[in-house]
């Protein structure tokens, strides 16, 4: 039970390998030495599977093709090795066994004649005779009777008189007292004559040339046939007599020639019945087929096994060549391949795997170097990326301080804005420039494009705007109109910038006295104004600047009154696209501020932002969006 357990709790493999251990060992005892060296191998191996784990002996790839080899190559050549030699030995047998019965038969027949030969003669009873017919039965005894009269030829013979249970004309196997005799009956008129011969060693010997016949044995008579001793034969009864045979067999001529076993039933006749019995057949290979063979042909066939032989020789060395090349090749690959990953685990992705001769496993090695030489491509990518990314964070922070950092505080006019750039950086712009005690400008920017041109094109814009801004001259001229500060920044961008850059702007001053707002807009979306819950657009349109030199541009003029909402806007807001590429549009823009203007600005600036941010069906390819929020109170 302990084994059982103990069996149980061993792997799949394990459990396997045992069963093969087990094969092997049953198979070196049967076939003797002829493979023991096949077998002797696939003992240790087991031995080296389970007492070496499963691990350490298949975690090479060679090692595993060794293995497959062995399972599905070794294994199977040696069944069937196996199963050719047991079905030789039992055809060898067989044949050995034929053989004698076509002695025992030969015997039998000259037996049988020689007992004819002895009623024919039976009223002289012939001594002389009885000789003549000793030759062609060596060893022959015999009962002759006619009429009452009986005599045993020789005097003193074992059987003095015929078996009354022998019938006439019986021709076979019967037994005496225990030992076994061929014999035969025949009569004729009133004599009837009795041969009969001893199955005695000697006999026994001369039935079958080259075979050796080991015993008679009952069917249900347990014996054992031993014969490891030298080349004579040891027949031992389990009852626990013991019997030894004086025949022996032939020297062996070589490994090869083994003791082969056969066995011929034939019935034997009892006093009043008849027993099947078992005759034991011993020969050899090298004995049996002698003479069956001979002369030219014999030459002529064992030239021929011998040119087969070779060619079959031949071409198994160039198996086993081109298995060695084979598995050498997919073996080298891969641990050409298993060095090239911990030398990248290593982080030295500089290495090549050696790429040998042209299959899949060199473009395999191929591929690797291409990927590594990729991957070294890739981090230096990865490298440039990151400072650029780095330098476009610098860019985000400085561009960020370039947005107001604290709105103006007026007593009539509530401010608040936003910008969320499209990218790292925006190309659009918003300020509130505090003038003076009275004046506050507002203005707001679209640049054309993206990324980092328009943000410093941007950047431009802010620093022309608040050059004029601060050098107003306010001794001649306290405000300066909108209408020539666009002009003036239109021109400086058309000298300073590509022909293709331009910008929208919305540039406005407000009077905290008067509550008006002066404005002048340069090719901008009109800002939408809410008023007692109902919403239109300021009036007035314009050239872009920066596209064209010299051009005028017009100052509009607008009275706000208290609860007025004023949004202006970049075009990233209305022409943000859904999944069917609608845009959100301006009158949706103008509900959503008219439904939600008497709530705080920034919480209005947070609705618009969500509500256009759920709109776009791809927020990371959305433009800048960009708004500015004034409430009159």
């Amino acid at each position: 039970m302990r084994l059982l357990s103990w069996f149980r709790e061993r792997t799949l493999f394990q459990k396997i390998t045992l069963v093969l251990l087990a094969l092997a060992v049953l198979a070196l005892v049967a076939t003797g030495s002829g493979i023991s060296g096949v077998v002797f191998f696939a003992i240790l191996f087991a031995i080296s599977a389970i007492f070496g784990g499963r691990r350490s002996l298949l975690w090479r790839v060679r090692n595993r093709l060794l293995v497959s080899y062995f399972f599905f190559g070794v294994i199977p050549v040696v069944l069937i090795g196996l199963m050719l030699l047991f079905s030789v030995e039992l055809l060898l047998g067989q044949y050995a066994a034929e053989r004698a019965k076509q002695g025992m038969n030969r015997q039998l027949e000259s037996i049988s004649s020689s007992a004819q030969d002895l009623a024919l003669a039976a009223g002289s009873a012939n001594v002389a005779l009885l000789d003549q017919l000793r030759q062609r039965v060596p060893r022959m005894q015999a009962v002759v009777r006619s009429g009452a009269r009986s005599i045993a030829l020789p005097a003193g013979a074992a059987i003095p008189a015929i078996p009354d249970w022998i019938k006439p004309d019986f021709m076979g196997l019967f037994q005496v007292e225990g030992k076994y005799y061929a014999g035969a009956r025949s009569h004729a008129g009133e004599a009837d004559a009795f041969a009969y011969l001893a199955l005695d060693d000697a006999t026994l010997a001369s039935l079958a040339p080259g075979v050796t016949i080991a015993g008679i044995f009952s069917e249900d008579e347990d014996f054992d046939v031993q014969f490891n001793y030298g080349s004579r034969i040891y027949l031992k009864r389990k009852d626990g007599k013991q019997e030894v045979q004086s025949s022996t067999l032939a020297e062996p001529k070589g490994s090869w020639d083994r003791m082969v076993a056969g066995m011929l039933p034939w019935s034997v006749q009892l006093p009043g019945q008849s027993k099947d019995t078992i005759i034991v057949l011993l020969t050899r290979p090298a004995t049996l087929m002698a003479g069956v063979v001979n002369g030219r042909m014999a030459g002529l066939i064992a030239a021929i096994l011998l040119i087969v032989g070779g060619f079959f020789l031949f071409v198994e060395l160039i198996s086993l060549v081109w298995s060695f090349v084979l598995t050498r090749t997919i073996t080298r690959s891969v641990h050409d391949l298993h060095l090239g990953t911990l030398r990248i685990a290593e982080g030295d992705f500089t290495y090549q795997i050696p790429v040998r001769g042209q299959h899949q496993l060199s473009d395999l090695a191929a591929s690797f170097n291409g990927m590594t030489s990729q991957i070294v491509k890739l981090f230096g990518e990865v490298r440039k990326k990151e400072k650029l990314e780095a330098e476009l964070e610098i860019a985000r922070q400085v561009q960020q301080r370039l947005f107001p950092r604290t709105v103006p505080q007026l007593e009539t006019l509530e401010l608040a804005g936003i910008c969320i750039p499209g990218r790292y950086i925006s190309g659009d712009y918003y300020d509130f420039v505090r003038l003076d005690r009275r004046w506050t400008a507002i203005a707001l920017g679209d640049v054309s494009g993206k990324g980092v041109s328009a943000a410093l094109l941007m950047a431009s814009i802010q620093s022309s705007l608040h050059a004029q801004l601060s050098f107003r001259g306010e001794a001649v001229n306290p405000v300066l109109s909108t209408a020539t500060l666009m002009a003036l920044i239109g021109q400086q961008l058309y000298e300073n910038t590509p022909a293709e850059k331009y910008a929208t702007f919305f540039c406005s001053t407000y009077d905290e006295e008067t509550r008006t707002l002066l404005y002048t807009n340069a090719g901008h979306l009109r800002p939408i104004l809410v008023r007692e819950g109902k919403w239109s657009t300021l009036a007035g349109d314009g050239m872009v600047v920066g596209l064209l030199p010299n051009v005028k541009y017009e100052q509009q003029e607008f009275q706000l009154q208290a609860g007025d909402l004023l949004a202006i806007f970049s075009d990233g807001i209305p022409e943000a696209e859904d999944a069917a590429g609608k845009e959100y549009g301006e009158d949706r823009l103008a509900d959503l501020l008219t439904q939600h203007a008497d709530k705080p600005l920034n919480e209005i600036i947070a609705i618009v932002t969500k509500s256009v941010d759920d709109w776009a069906a791809d927020p990371a390819s959305r433009d800048d969006t960009t708004i500015v929020l004034a409430r009159c109170r």
